[in-house]
């Protein structure tokens, strides 16, 4: 069995529908050996590295399954560190196939182009980032291998590591069918873990369940929202997490990201027990607030270490009591009297919400990611921990691919400077999004953390001109009534992508980055002092 045989086998049985990444040298036979393939993956080409990982990361968030990446040895895969750093730090299952030097290559004794310090140097860099890393350099092993680090990355829902020499299209690979089963044992439940909770719940009066990301990732959302619903016990999310449950659910109170003046944030305080269900514990929410996770009312059930599924499963099978019916009527948010980007949000919540389709929302980070939530959509995507810029642009291809649906994106211009151009590869495919631009000339999310320092202003692009030679339609806006009319305008023509350049005035930034900014910025202080 030939190697494009074995990896297109593999990838299919495990759901993979689709190979993103950039095509280079030390990769190229194994990617002409897989578009040979009768049921061959279509392969999604983009401009950078970072670009093509953030792609198929959105595309695993999306479909909430493994999605794989094809990066040539050195220069690629060690260009894509970074977007695999934040798939691995957010549970994000991704396949890494990277290039390596053939046998002959390496025995010539010469230092091979895009080597770094060793041969191994890219191993040893992914083994940080990796759960799993794996080289295909043996025709007898090989297959066993790829299965291995496929059915790892399923089951811990991180990226792994899978190197691909040269010369590894030239073997008689071994077959390995049936797909061979986890020697894995099945994640559980910590019996007295449970039993601890159990009792706590069996006495409490205002029980609290904050939803984490892991709770998507190991396919537990519905479960989640079952026990909720059963019990009557308020759902509230971490930001991280804020696509783990339906925000139309009865029971949900909304996103809990460290500000105090929220429902979610009074319903864990006001708490007798909160049951934390695949939270990632990040200073993003719990900087403020670490005296909470280290209340004795306060119940970690971790992923991948326990069976979150399992766990909502047998409480609902408990006699609990149904729990006082508390308001979750979240008021309206007040905006600003002058234009902002929660104006900015708020309008694309106020037109979406009168659809009926389902819209995926992409947000990168900085003031956008924090306006976001003045949205409540059912598909929402950004990397609300580790917080790189430039996802939210390639990201709309990986949505669309998987969804067939037309994204809107959400980002910043400092953000659409670093992958902006990847709009001409999203058309490529038939991806044709809503870019809404916060257009406010600077690095706003640096400058909310320093606001003295003189290298956050960006300069006036003229970004209307740059979608023009992509052919993508676009248009200028500066007030609540021309963005409203702009936004109206590019969601009545699906047929053509459309970028908004929202010109935001001086004092713009989101009222949640202003307060999260002087909140982060003040506990810093307060611990570099007691240091």
């Amino acid at each position: 069995m030939q190697l494009g045989t074995a990896i297109t086998k593999a990838l299919r049985h495990i759901g993979v529908n689709e190979l993103f990444g950039i095509p280079g040298d030390f990769i190229l036979p194994m990617l002409q050996q897989l578009q040979q393939q009768p049921d061959a993956l279509p392969f999604y080409y983009l401009t950078h590295e970072p670009a093509a990982v953030y792609a198929a990361d959105a595309a695993a968030r999306c479909a909430n399954r493994p999605a794989a990446v094809a990066l040539t040895y050195g220069a690629g895969a060690l260009n894509g560190v970074n977007a695999v750093a934040q798939a691995y730090e957010e549970y994000v299952p991704l396949v890494i196939f990277a290039g390596y030097p053939s046998r002959n290559e390496i025995a010539s004794g010469l230092q091979i182009h895009h080597q770094a310090k060793t041969i191994d140097s890219q191993r040893r860099i992914y083994t940080e980032i990796t759960c799993l890393q794996v080289r295909l350099d043996n025709a007898e092993t090989a297959t066993q291998m790829l299965h291995e680090a496929l059915q790892t990355c399923k089951e811990q829902s991180r990226p792994v590591l899978i190197e691909v020499p040269r010369d590894a299209v030239d073997f008689e690979m071994v077959p390995l069918l049936p797909f061979p089963a986890s020697r894995k044992q099945p994640a559980g439940v910590h019996e007295d873990d449970y039993q601890r909770v159990v009792a706590a719940l069996s006495i409490a009066r205002r029980p609290v369940i904050l939803s984490g990301v892991n709770v998507r990732r190991s396919g537990a959302q519905h479960a989640v929202e079952c026990l909720a619903e059963q019990f009557n016990i308020p759902l509230v999310t971490s930001l991280l997490g804020r696509a783990s449950v339906n925000p139309h659910h009865p029971c949900y109170g909304g996103v809990f990201c460290g500000a105090t003046d929220t429902l979610a944030y009074q319903l864990l305080n006001n708490a007798d027990v909160i049951i934390a269900l695949g939270v990632v514990y990040t200073d993003s929410n719990f900087s403020a607030h670490r005296a909470l996770i280290h209340a004795a009312h306060f119940y970690r059930v971790n992923f991948p270490e326990q069976s979150l599924k399992s766990w909502c499963s047998r409480l609902a099978s408990e006699p609990l009591p149904l729990f006082e019916t508390r308001s979750l009527k979240q008021s309206e948010p007040q905006l600003e009297p002058h234009f902002s980007t929660d104006n900015v949000v708020q309008e694309i919540h106020c037109q979406l919400s009168q659809q009926s389709t389902i819209v995926p929302i992409v947000s990168d980070v900085g003031d956008c990611l924090f306006a976001s939530l003045r949205a409540s959509p059912t598909k929402f995507l950004a990397p609300a921990y580790y917080a790189s810029m430039g996802y939210s642009i390639p990201a709309a291809l990986g949505v669309y691919v998987t969804t067939r649906r037309r994204p809107v994106v959400l980002v910043g211009d400092g953000a659409f400077l670093m992958t902006g151009l990847e709009l001409g590869q999203c058309l490529r495919y038939g991806c044709k999004p809503i870019v809404v631009l916060i257009n406010n000339h600077r690095w706003d999310m640096i400058e909310a953390f320093a606001p003295n320092l003189n290298c956050t202003k960006l300069h006036h692009w003229q970004y209307t001109s740059i979608a023009a030679g992509m052919g993508i339609e676009s248009i200028r806006a500066h007030d609540q009534e021309s963005f409203a009319k702009a936004f109206a305008k590019a969601w009545a023509e699906p047929d053509q992508a459309h970028l908004i350049d929202v010109w935001m005035p001086e004092k713009s930034r989101s009222a949640k980055l202003s307060k999260f900014a002087e909140t982060l910025t003040s506990i810093n202080k307060t611990n570099s002092t007691e240091v």
